[in-house]
């Protein structure tokens, strides 16, 4: 039977090397792999790629993704801390039951990270 282990996403980067070194100093992901069309990056089980230069300006960007945590209030009040929660999605349980916020990367991508109640599931993701 096959399981499905993982996704990941390639976002657009206008420079794939500068977009790598924000999620770096910013997000805490560790740069695993750059070149000038290429980058990855990963912190725990979560990697990002990313593609460019994508030409495609921040305030266009229509690029979400969202990653999947555990202890999202102390991420929360790191990155709270360092400015860059997205002023419309500061932490909250939606509807769907599941805890999140936003960030907004320096390539108008929106991040959002999500945490399941605790032991379950909820809303189709975890």
């Amino acid at each position: 039977m096959t399981e499905f282990v993982s996704t990941v996403p390639i976002i657009p980067a206008r420079d794939v090397a500068a977009a790598a070194e924000w999620y770096r100093d910013q997000l805490e992901y560790d740069v695993v792999h750059i070149e000038p069309e290429y980058g990855i990056v990963r912190r725990g089980e979560s990697s990002i790629h990313f593609w460019g230069p994508s030409g495609i300006a921040p305030e266009a960007s229509n690029t979400m993704i969202r990653v999947g945590v555990r202890g999202i209030d102390d991420l929360y009040a790191e990155y709270s801390g360092r400015g860059i929660v997205h002023p419309n999605d500061p932490l909250t349980t939606k509807p769907w039951n599941l805890r999140e916020f936003s960030v907004g990367d320096r390539d108008g991508n929106l991040v959002t990270f999500f945490e399941p109640p605790a032991g379950g599931v909820a809303g189709g993701e975890g």
